[in-house]
């Protein structure tokens, strides 16, 4: 009971609800709607017929321990699954990709090696790693570290843009796996490893890579199958439900249908359960939105990302 109280996401240098503040003051000052979104969106006649989505992300503090223990293939990963993950929940094919590297210094080969990887990724998805910036800030990045972040672009026909304004009562959330943690929650999950809560095994487990659902969304678009995406990320499951579904609907889930995973259910011992959710994807990496007639379909069609019913729209 003593660490069900004491760790939580504050705790560990973060505080959501002040990022939250500081989105829903910008978005009130400048009525950027965009904010809410898992992608921006710009819209211009230059573009005949298409419409551009773009979006920027990183992979938080995963990135310390992928550094120490020289992971630069999942450091590259993460990267692309953090922005590819966002830009598909409109439908939307990513064109080109940038990314921006500060590092203490350039020692090693760790950072050549992410870069390469990135264009790996990249060749598999179809997309172009445009190029970047890498900084040496030895004044602001610790010894040996470098942080990263990604810009991916891409676009869509404007008469297959998913729209979350189709969403309406009765249509089902249909759930997909997570890899286990993802690339949210690092700041947690390095606290409860450090005080020597979480073991090293169970440490290795949350450093897998993050789940890549492209190829799934473009299946199931491909076959008119469901309505909008959600990527469940930072803010765990009911946020980023509830920022796509509009003000008139709520959700319901049945919890019970997730697939269980070791290291959520020993996150449930640790950690307050209502923190849990707010940070942790606690095995729901991806949704989408669909008519119930073509769940059966949905099902068919992705039995390979391990979909479940997660609830309905009310």
């Amino acid at each position: 009971m003593f660490y069900r109280t004491s760790y939580n996401y504050k705790s560990a240098g973060v505080d959501i609800e002040k990022a939250d503040k500081i989105i829903k003051n910008i978005n009130k000052k400048f009525n950027m709607d965009n904010l809410q979104n898992f992608a921006g969106l710009y819209s211009s006649e230059i573009f005949n017929g298409y419409k551009i989505f773009s979006c920027c992300d990183g992979i938080g503090s995963k990135i310390i321990p992928l550094i120490e223990k020289n992971r630069p293939e999942v450091i590259a990963n993460d990267l692309v699954a953090m922005n590819l993950n966002d830009l598909i929940t409109f439908g939307a094919k990513p064109l080109f990709f940038l990314d921006y590297i500060a590092a203490n210094n350039l020692k090693g080969d760790i950072v050549q090696k992410t870069i390469e990887n990135i264009k790996i990724i990249a060749d598999k998805y179809n997309f172009t790693l445009l190029g970047g910036e890498i900084s040496e800030l030895p004044s602001l990045i610790y010894e040996n570290y470098f942080d990263i972040a990604g810009f991916l672009v891409g676009c869509c026909k404007n008469d297959s843009v998913l729209d979350k304004n189709s969403i309406v009562k009765g249509d089902i959330i249909v759930g997909y796996k997570s890899n286990g943690i993802h690339s949210n929650g690092f700041s947690l999950i390095r606290k409860l490893y450090y005080d020597k809560i979480m073991d090293d095994k169970m440490f290795n487990e949350c450093l897998k890579p993050t789940k890549i659902y492209a190829n799934l969304m473009y299946d199931l678009i491909e076959k008119g199958l469901i309505k909008f995406a959600s990527n469940i990320t930072g803010g765990g499951i009911y946020s980023n439900l509830l920022r796509v579904i509009g003000k008139n609907n709520d959700i319901k889930l049945d919890l019970s249908n997730v697939i269980k995973q070791e290291i959520f259910e020993f996150l449930k011992e640790k950690v307050e359960l209502d923190e849990c959710y707010k940070v942790f994807n606690m095995g729901v990496g991806f949704c989408v939105f669909s008519d119930r007639n073509n769940v059966d379909k949905i099902f068919e069609t992705s039995k390979e990302y391990y979909p479940f019913i997660l609830g309905e729209v009310i």
